[in-house]
């Protein structure tokens, strides 16, 4: 019997249905973010199901408001954000109870709803408002967060995101880093539907309360005089990377739904106190 003088060598390919193992690596990174991209939005979808679900005396009380600390000015202004918010949300189905929080020391143009009913309201958005109708869009715009349960939808999802990469084993690696980046613009793209959604319903709490949306977009017009630098066609592009869609976006929206006929209706002004106010607590 004749043994061969070596051990035979097999073909590269033997094991391997390619011959270059850079391909294999990019067919199970490929096949790693398809299935990192149906679980976010298999995620997404089951927050969106289950939010609504959990009860509203269940969701964590989330603030940032200091309402030991303000004076006896900022005090009145708080008052008067929540009488506001509360004639907006009053009669409505679920008239869910929320707290408004005023952030004098931010100047920032913001408002944001957080877990719990708490809505923030900073002192850049009131400077950046000429009219209590425009005000109350963006008020109407955080109670239409609240209504819609979409804090509790956020938690969940970001819950889901965050089990889901734990189950992975991706922790701090690059893989992980590529699966925490696909589940942001997932967020962020569920997080658009969601503006666009408490956009539409703050209109529909505008037109009850005034009988007409004009200045609505105020605020969103403010806002765009400060992007328009950038140009238009890149502010639209920014709004895909934003959680909130493009000012642009928005502004066409609200002129888009105004109801004809009503272009004419005059706009509510601020109470003459609140500017003096604004002014006296001005740090």
């Amino acid at each position: 019997m004749n043994f061969p003088k070596e051990n035979p060598r097999f073909p590269d390919s033997i094991n391997n249905a390619h011959e270059n193992p850079f391909v294999d690596f990019l067919l199970m990174a490929a096949g790693l973010l398809t299935l990192i991209v149906f679980m976010s939005f298999a995620i997404g979808w089951s927050a969106s199901w289950l939010g609504p679900l959990i009860p509203y005396d269940w969701e964590p009380n989330i603030s940032l408001g200091q309402h030991d600390t303000l004076s006896d000015d900022n005090l009145k202004i708080q008052d008067y954000l929540t009488e506001l918010t509360e004639r907006l949300s009053s009669d409505t189905e679920t008239d869910y109870p929320v707290k408004v929080h005023w952030l004098p020391e931010i100047p920032d143009a913001n408002a944001f709803a957080t877990s719990g009913g708490h809505i923030h309201v900073t002192r850049g958005l009131l400077d950046s408002v000429s009219s209590e109708n425009g005000l109350a869009m963006v008020l109407a715009h955080e109670y239409a967060h609240i209504e819609m349960r979409h804090p509790a939808m956020l938690m969940l999802k970001q819950l889901g995101h965050t089990i889901l990469y734990m189950a992975l084993g991706l922790g701090d690696s690059g893989a992980g880093s590529l699966a925490q980046n696909t589940g942001f613009v997932s967020l962020m793209s569920f997080s658009r539907e969601m503006e666009r959604a408490a956009d539409n319903r703050a209109l529909e709490l505008l037109e009850k309360e005034y009988g007409h949306t004009n200045g609505a977009s105020e605020l969103f017009k403010s806002l765009l005089d400060k992007e328009m630098p950038s140009g238009i066609a890149l502010e639209r592009l920014q709004g895909w990377w934003q959680s909130h869609p493009a000012t642009l976006e928005r502004i066409e929206n609200i002129e888009h739904k105004k109801k004809d006929g009503r272009f004419d209706q005059n706009l509510r002004p601020l109470p003459a106190w609140l500017s003096v106010a604004l002014d006296t607590t001005k740090s």
